[in-house]
């Protein structure tokens, strides 16, 4: 498995000038230490304990369910375990949960103009908004300060047999969740089989963003054995979809290459090819 040059990616990262992903990549390449990016991360993060601005495509000033979701994954990636900063997010997500152990985006965020994957209401958000959250929170082995079983349950009944609805990314999220868990429950099991299926076809054809390839690589690693072969076909094509300026590119937008790129940076990190 050949290397990666982090300090090239660093570099990329570092000149984009967003203080919090500065951290998080310096981080990464041993720049420095992990106080030192909470206390840049600590600068999203809200008095109720929610996020904002962790997500680009958000400009608001308002604690959203994704913007935390982003937090706590980046907390993962550092692996911090007992941080105020993470205690008071888990605080918050505790509260925001729904009755039907789900959770969706408060209704004020259509006063900023959200994107269709963060408006409130729509039952294919709160299914992608709780596979995430769930599976960072199990990552972070703090699931049990939420209404985990209530969550799983909503999860689940969003199978239709086949996929989930709507998005790629519940699949990503869902898919080590249930293999984190390892209930060993055949239903579980055809979801996870079902989640590999469906990214390893949209990875192989093209159809998977470059910058979603990392995070499907990050998943399927997480995963484990189940994915193996969706972690080697994924990883390939993270691999060839670094650019000569040491970032990686992505149709999303020019604006979230530098996160995604710090995505790409923590996997190889994980892998030890850095």
């Amino acid at each position: 498995m050949s290397a990666v040059d982090p300090d090239k990616v660093v570099a990329f990262v570092l000149d984009t000038k967003d203080p919090v992903l500065s951290r998080l990549a310096l981080y990464a390449n041993g720049g420095c230490g992990r106080e030192d990016v909470i206390n840049a991360l600590a600068t999203c993060q809200r008095d109720d304990g929610g996020w904002t601005r962790t997500d680009k495509d958000f400009k608001g000033d308002l604690s959203i369910i994704s913007a935390t979701c982003v937090a706590v994954q980046w907390l993962n990636w550092i692996g911090d375990r007992n941080s105020s900063v993470l205690t008071d997010t888990v605080d918050y997500l505790r509260g925001t949960q729904r009755e039907d152990g789900s959770w969706d985006e408060p209704d004020e965020i259509v006063d900023f103009n959200p994107p269709f994957w963060m408006l409130p209401g729509q039952s294919e958000n709160r299914v992608w908004l709780t596979s995430a959250l769930c599976c960072k929170l199990k990552e972070a082995g703090r699931e049990q300060q939420v209404d985990f079983a209530k969550a799983l349950e909503f999860i689940r009944q969003a199978w239709d047999g086949e996929k989930f609805p709507v998005y790629q990314h519940t699949h990503w999220m869902a898919m080590p969740l249930l293999s984190l868990i390892g209930t060993g429950d055949e239903a579980d099991e055809i979801i996870i089989r079902g989640c590999r299926d469906v990214l390893y076809d949209a990875v192989a054809t093209g159809r998977a963003d470059p910058g979603d390839t990392i995070s499907i690589a990050y998943a399927s690693h997480l995963a484990g054995e189940v994915a193996e072969d969706l972690f080697e076909v994924s990883l390939e094509k993270v691999r060839g979809f670094q650019q000569d300026d040491g970032g990686w590119i992505t149709n999303h937008g020019e604006e979230h290459r530098a996160a995604f790129t710090v995505e790409a940076l923590f996997l190889f990190k994980r892998i030890g090819a850095i």
